[in-house]
């Protein structure tokens, strides 16, 4: 039996699965504190369901929104500083103020890995002591052409480290953006809240083996996955939206379709998304009007219109989460799940270990261009592998390659998907291996 988990404010909220199958509705704890109400959930859990627990996953999205964000220093990695005020990178309102200090370096490289401009390692020693000496313990590296080669963010993170052990450092090249602006933002957020993941990771480990000791514990992801809870630490970014993938995992799973359209019913208005291989379908920016957009995999959940497109070749399954259901639908739409459930619960519990290859690659031709795919299509399920899925149950959900239009002749971008579950969950196996697609 798995475990989907909900926390926030000072409550958790849980719901129990046995294969596909809701064995314990959403139940939701309120305590003094966050720790205590998980503590109180989870020896119910031991209590009623002893050792048949095999998996936990915690939705810690809303947690991670509530938290005040860490301060941080930026770093940025380019040839040269802006020109003017028009060229400086602008970040969201919502954490630019948690940017204490920015520091610009030389360097930086091209789409083909190529140094841009020597790295500036002498000037950046030299203001190496004024960065640790004062009090914030968070910084965000990014360099121009990171995606092509990390080489000047890890050797800036290197020399922070080499002076001191404990600043946590977040570098740009880990989260997939071909914009500066993209990779500079979700960086700088990503190291905001690393604490807050650390202190998260911390409570559930210690809450969890004390009830559950053999149990795998994980967070859910952006994406409709999740990931082993040591990643919280590292990459709190990827559970921060990881409501709406969940929800509609969830509706998928109660539903029994792997494969369709999910339309989701809440109060704010209906939402659609779809399913494939059994997990969303997931794009690698969440964007914001305007605003630098989050480099994070995450479900695609659009309003439903009046427009809909109604196809009866394609499964649908229709769920109603509003909390008062005397009214009807809006479209004309009807609940096709036989009882309200919460869906966004559900897909936690039920959400596979997923992993991700992006990257961008040099080609020659048809051949080259295979055999680079082949291959990325081997390290994410490797990657999923190394996450705990087992190789036997791993399968690569998307497998994209992009041409650059605007870059340099013979450079693509590979984008591949991997899914799977661990041994003791075989009744959580996609249904099929999903296909490939090339672009």
């Amino acid at each position: 039996m798995r475990v989907g988990l909900r926390l926030q404010g000072t409550s958790c909220r849980s719901v129990v699965l046995d294969g596909r199958t809701v064995v314990s509705a959403a139940r939701e704890v309120r305590a003094g504190s966050l720790q205590e109400a998980l503590e109180l959930s989870l020896s119910g859990l031991r209590r009623e369901f002893k050792s048949g627990i095999s998996e936990i996953t915690a939705n810690v999205g809303r947690v991670l929104a509530e938290r005040k964000l860490d301060d941080v220093v930026a770093i940025r990695i380019s040839p040269r500083p802006p020109a003017d005020a028009f060229h400086m990178t602008v970040l969201p309102p919502i954490v630019e103020p948690a940017v204490t200090r920015t520091v610009h370096v030389r360097g930086g490289h091209d789409l083909r890995g190529r140094p841009l401009a020597r790295l500036g390692m002498e000037g950046f020693l030299a203001d190496l002591p004024g960065i640790l000496s004062g009090g914030v313990r968070n910084v965000a590296i990014t360099s121009v052409g990171s995606t092509s080669s990390r080489d000047h963010e890890t050797r800036i993170a290197d020399a922070i480290l080499s002076n001191d052990r404990d600043m946590r450092i977040s570098i740009s090249s880990d989260f997939y953006s071909s914009v500066f602006r993209d990779r500079d933002y979700t960086a700088i957020l990503n190291s905001a809240l690393m604490q807050t993941g650390e202190e998260l990771a911390v409570m559930l480990e210690e809450a969890g083996r004390r009830q559950f000791p053999t149990t795998l514990l994980s967070f859910a992801k952006n994406d409709g996955g999740r990931a082993p809870l040591s990643r919280l630490a590292l990459t709190p970014v990827h559970g921060l939206r990881a409501e709406s993938a969940m929800g509609i995992l969830g509706a998928a799973t109660l539903a029994g379709i792997p494969e369709g359209e999910v339309i989701l019913c809440m109060e704010a208005g209906a939402t659609v998304g779809h399913i494939h291989g059994g997990l969303p379908f997931a794009r690698s920016l969440i964007r914001q009007g305007f605003d630098a957009s989050l480099a994070s995999n995450a479900a695609i959940l659009e309003p439903y219109t009046a427009h809909h497109p109604v196809r009866a070749d394609i499964p649908s399954v229709i769920a109603d989460l509003r909390e008062r259901q005397d009214t009807a639908l809006p479209f004309g739409l009807v609940p096709t799940l036989p009882a309200a459930q919460d869906a966004a619960l559900v897909g936690s519990a039920a959400a596979p270990l997923t992993a991700w290859i992006d990257r961008l690659e040099t080609v020659s031709g048809r051949v080259d261009l295979k055999r680079v795919q082949n291959l990325a299509e081997d390290d994410a399920h490797s990657a999923a592998v190394q996450l705990g899925a087992s190789p036997g149950q791993t399968h690569i959900i998307e497998s994209n390659v992009y041409a650059m239009p605007y870059g340099n002749p013979g450079i693509v971008r590979i984008r591949v998907q991997a899914a799977g579950e661990t041994s003791a969950n075989e009744e959580h196996v996609l249904p099929t291996a999903a296909r490939g697609v090339t672009q």
